[in-house]
């Protein structure tokens, strides 16, 4: 399978409530890319209202055993922001962006980082697509 198939598999379509199949989709991520694996991240830290926050809790504990990456500070903290429903000051957000943008085609990464913030002013949009430029043009 390949990372875009694996993607569109997972979006909007994650089995939080089968946690069997959602730990199998966390292993299966890490054998496709780093992009795959922070994309199951994403749909963890962003499920719909109606999955608990101690089912998110606990898929992103298995999510983050035994997974390493030079990104995962910037985007655990984002993600952690998310799962407390909290969010990064937009400042913030730029910054952890900032520290992604060397890393072409860390798009989910890049993701979970833009959606961790309120961005009313459209700074970190700005920065986003500043980014996405960057990849898609290298």
């Amino acid at each position: 399978m390949t990372e875009q198939e694996f993607i569109e598999s997972i979006d909007f379509s994650f089995p939080y409530n089968d946690k069997e199949k959602a730990i199998e989709l966390i292993l299966q991520g890490r054998t496709i890319s780093a992009n795959a694996t922070f994309m199951v991240l994403h749909e963890i830290v962003r499920s719909p209202s109606e999955v608990n926050k101690v089912t998110k809790e606990t898929l992103f504990n298995h999510w983050s055993k035994g997974f390493s990456h030079e990104l995962l500070p910037q985007v655990k903290e984002a993600a952690s922001a998310l799962l407390a429903n909290e969010e990064l000051p937009v400042e913030r957000a730029i910054e952890l962006m900032e520290k992604i943008k060397n890393h072409t085609g860390e798009y989910c990464a890049l993701s979970i980082v833009y959606f961790s913030c309120d961005d009313t002013e459209g700074k970190a949009d700005e920065k986003y697509n500043q980014i996405v430029e960057q990849w898609q043009s290298a």
